[in-house]
């Protein structure tokens, strides 16, 4: 087994290339700890929605729309055992709108889908999402082939 690697600590612009460096920075943070694939691709698919969901909506920058003034910080903490990271926005919070017939808002649903626990965290001051993810033994599946969605 890898050493666990440093705290990984990012803070990345409001941005849509934002998404792809969290992307390849806690791919590589992962690794490094000895995290494999496929629960590796199930927490990096639940970080990069928390990075997306605060860029788009914390900060209500669309795909097409230039970078905004905010940041979005990103703080992975990781054991023998276990994964927690910490997403961060100052942006403004917006309650998820739950409806089953929508294609959108279904980032929680999908973050909770690939991890053990997810914890929104809105308020006046933006939005903190934790994820903890938990290694898996070798013939265990990851949490999303299990069919759980939260």
């Amino acid at each position: 087994m890898a050493s666990v690697p440093p705290l990984l600590d990012l803070t990345l612009a409001a941005d849509w290339v934002s998404p792809s460096v969290a992307r390849d920075r806690v791919r590589t943070w992962l690794r490094a700890g000895g995290w494999t694939s496929p629960h590796l691709d199930d927490l990096v698919l639940a970080i990069n929605e928390a990075v997306s969901n605060s860029i788009e909506h914390g900060y209500g920058i669309g795909p097409g729309d230039p970078a905004g003034t905010g940041v979005v910080e990103l703080r992975g903490e990781m054991t023998d055992h276990q994964v927690t990271v910490t997403v961060r926005d100052r942006g403004t919070w917006r309650p998820p709108v739950d409806d089953p017939a929508s294609t959108r808002g279904q980032g929680i649903r999908l973050m909770r889908a690939c991890v053990e626990e997810v914890t929104v965290d809105g308020s006046a001051d933006g939005t903190t999402v934790v994820l903890r993810g938990n290694r898996l033994a070798d013939d265990q599946e990851p949490a999303s082939a299990d069919g759980r969605s939260g």
